[in-house]
């Protein structure tokens, strides 16, 4: 019996290995500057129509962020030099090493050429492609600015300069010495914006998310892009969802969860 176990474990093993996606021969990653926000769609289509269905990360990172995971404490260090508008780490995986490389680099000299990109630095190894991620995921030095709020919103690219400006003037308004980061995924209208104004208080969280949800109501953005709603932004719902579709939601959950006892009280208030 122990053997036939122990038998069928490794088929199972077997057959669970089959079913993961299996990892890609090439990994390659670049750590680009832009000047301009214009140019950074221009370069996100770019990428996306030639490399031939490999990129895997488009990640923006507004200077804030940028200076924030490139200086003491943190352990990151500059890739490219500070002053630039914009920092993007760029990854594309595929099959072929080498000319997935070739294709990679050519892209990118075009993209420069046509002043997509100011300055580029793309990783030659494997130490490399970790610190180029590291910058991007030391979210944690944003906690230097604490006490935050932290807001993750989805917009339309072309919406994205003048809600930023929006929201850092009238946070800044409020409070002179207030910290606005901001940093995201550029290709699904996603951003994460990070305020600090030196006041953890429910009536400034309160202050703070009007301002930061507030711009988005008539540009049709969502206060909410991959992490939910829950109970902190129950109470915007309604700023970016229509009477209709909550409508729609109460419905789906009375469908659902008639006895309202998944997960009572969140989103809907019921």
């Amino acid at each position: 019996n122990g053997g036939r176990k122990q038998e069928e474990n490794l088929q199972r093993r077997q057959m669970d290995a089959q079913m993961l996606r299996p990892k890609p021969n090439s990994d390659n990653v670049a750590f680009l500057a832009v000047d301009a926000f214009e140019h950074l769609p221009r370069l996100l289509r770019r990428l996306e129509r030639d490399l031939g269905g490999t990129l895997s990360a488009f990640e923006v990172m507004w200077p804030e962020f940028y200076a924030l995971v490139t200086t003491e404490p943190a352990k990151g260090r500059p890739i490219l030099p500070a002053g630039h508008a914009f920092y993007v780490l760029v990854e594309a995986m595929g099959a072929s090493p080498v000319q997935d490389g070739e294709q990679f680099e050519r892209v990118l000299a075009e993209a420069m050429e046509a002043g997509e990109v100011a300055d580029a630095a793309i990783a030659q190894s494997g130490a490399e492609r970790k610190a180029m991620w590291g910058l991007r995921d030391d979210v944690g030095q944003t906690m230097r600015n604490a006490p935050i709020f932290t807001f993750d919103v989805s917009l339309k690219i072309s919406d994205m300069p003048g809600y930023v400006g929006e929201v850092r003037r009238s946070v800044l308004s409020r409070w002179p010495s207030a910290s606005v980061v901001v940093f995201g995924h550029l290709g699904d209208g996603n951003l994460h914006v990070i305020v600090g104004v030196g006041d953890r208080s429910p009536g400034a969280r309160h202050e703070v998310e009007e301002r930061v949800y507030g711009p988005l109501r008539p540009i049709g953005g969502s206060i909410s892009a991959e992490h939910g709603i829950g109970l902190q932004k129950r109470d915007f719902l309604a700023w970016s969802r229509s009477p209709e579709e909550i409508a729609l939601m109460r419905t789906l959950k009375a469908a659902l969860d008639p006895k309202n006892i998944l997960n009572p009280g969140k989103i809907l208030g019921d």
